[in-house]
């Protein structure tokens, strides 16, 4: 019975060495699969924040969008209310009184050196334009003037059309405007 005994222990030593590849075998997998679950879980954490960060981006541009689609609602608005301000005041200008725009033009001309000028006045404004220069000046109506008159000589041109007026008034207000609504220069 020898062999049969060597046989029983080739038998158990072949088990026993199968029993301690089996639980390397098993030891490695649960290492493996606890390796994975960390991977998993650090690729999972790393998914998240990239989420939580690209989720307060998203808020942080819908945010910055709504405050200039307001910016721009504000800015529109105070542009309608200034574009009807300047409808009214050029509305008031045009059915002022003559003798208060002949006092006005009167005002503005008391100073300025006519010799030789030409004044340009709507149609129709001509005489009231004459007794103002008194001579001093050569006075043509020009269609294309809705209000207010145009000095031109040689040298120089005065353009105190309703137009050139308001261009003004427009010009002089855009960087207020500009600081009301941005704060600080324009």
């Amino acid at each position: 019975m020898p062999a049969e005994g060597l046989r029983k222990a080739v038998l158990e030593r072949a088990r026993a060495e199968a029993a301690e590849i089996e639980a390397a075998a098993r030891a490695r997998a649960e290492e493996i699969a606890a390796a994975a679950r960390r991977e998993a879980e650090r690729a999972a954490a790393e998914i998240v924040e990239r989420a939580r960060r690209e989720a307060a981006e998203a808020r942080a541009r819908a945010i910055s969008a709504q405050e200039r689609e307001s910016r721009l609602a504000a800015l529109e608005a105070r542009n309608r209310l200034l574009d009807e301000a300047f409808e009214a005041a050029a509305r008031r200008f045009e059915a002022a009184p003559a003798e208060e725009l002949a006092a006005l033009y009167r005002r503005e001309l008391e100073g300025t050196e006519l010799a030789g000028a030409v004044v340009k006045v709507p149609r129709g404004r001509s005489a009231e334009m004459e007794r103002i220069v008194a001579g001093r000046a050569r006075v043509e109506e020009d269609p294309a003037i809705d209000a207010g008159y145009i000095v031109v000589r040689e040298d120089f041109r005065l353009d105190r059309t309703l137009s050139a007026r308001l261009a003004e008034a427009t010009g002089s207000l855009r960087a207020e405007l500009a600081r009301l609504l941005f704060g600080g220069a324009a």
